[in-house]
């Protein structure tokens, strides 16, 4: 027991750093789940950079760095350059569209107006034509009208006042032949009375007849041998022809001064 106390009495003896030959550290076997032990592997020997490490270090940092910021500018640049591209292609497009549009929208519509002019001309034409045609007839028709219109006037106002009757009466009768006898005159039954009162005054002796087919205002006188008619159709008549005439010698004096002054 005593030397037992004593052992455990006795200090630790330190080994001197001196004597130390060698160190190992010793570890816990690694064990799998059998129980087996697992051969660790051994501690790679981290070693050094160097200048030169450092320097590929950098240089493949550069060209990454480089090739990656090239790939982005590229993928940037057909980026833009596809938006510009399709911003100019269709403004481009736009301008050039509407150019056309309104160029062929522009021809069309100047074609739409010739075709539609060139028709009217032709339905023109076909309207005049008839009417250059039957110009005479129209121009009959139109004198036809201007007369009935002034008959229609004139048998009016000789409806309305036949005072006349009576100088036109003796005009009449101054018309036969001096020698002209058994004179009778024809009058309205309007004018009977008027033309009844002058009768005796004419140097030929003459009877007064009523007849209805007489306008008022006009008369007819005859013999055996002679007619004068003074009713108020052949007077207007006669009237008529001679504005035709008069109007028809106008129009060839005017020809023929346009003749002399060519």
């Amino acid at each position: 027991m005593n030397d037992s106390s004593d052992n455990y009495s006795k200090p630790a003896r330190r080994i001197p750093k001196e004597e130390l030959t060698a160190y190992e550290r010793w570890e816990l076997p690694l064990l799998d789940e059998q129980g087996n032990e697992v051969v660790r592997e051994e501690e790679r020997t981290v070693k050094p950079l160097t200048a030169a490490d450092i320097a590929e270090i950098r240089q493949a940092a550069h060209e990454d760095g480089f090739n990656e910021g090239r790939d982005k500018g590229l993928e940037q640049g057909h980026t833009e350059g596809y938006e510009q591209g399709h911003r100019e292609g269709l403004e481009a497009g736009f301008s050039e569209g509407k150019a056309n549009g309104q160029s062929e929208g522009y021809e069309a519509t100047r074609t739409e107006v010739a075709e539609r002019l060139e028709r009217l001309e032709q339905l023109m034409g076909e309207l005049v034509l008839p009417i250059g045609r039957h110009q005479d007839e129209i121009e009959t028709s139109l004198l036809n009208l201007t007369q009935a219109l002034a008959r229609a006037v004139v048998y009016r106002e000789l409806a309305m006042d036949s005072s006349q009757i009576q100088q036109l009466v003796h005009r009449a009768v101054e018309a036969l032949p001096s020698t002209a006898d058994n004179v009778r005159i024809y009058v309205h039954p309007d004018d009977y009375n008027d033309v009844k009162e002058v009768a005796g005054q004419l140097e030929a002796s003459a009877s007064v007849n009523e007849d209805a087919g007489v306008s008022a205002g006009g008369c007819r006188v005859e013999t055996l041998n002679s007619l004068v008619d003074f009713t108020v159709e052949k007077r207007f008549e006669r009237a008529v022809e001679g504005l035709l005439e008069q109007e028809t010698d106008n129009s060839d004096e005017g020809v023929d001064d346009e003749h002399s002054s060519g």
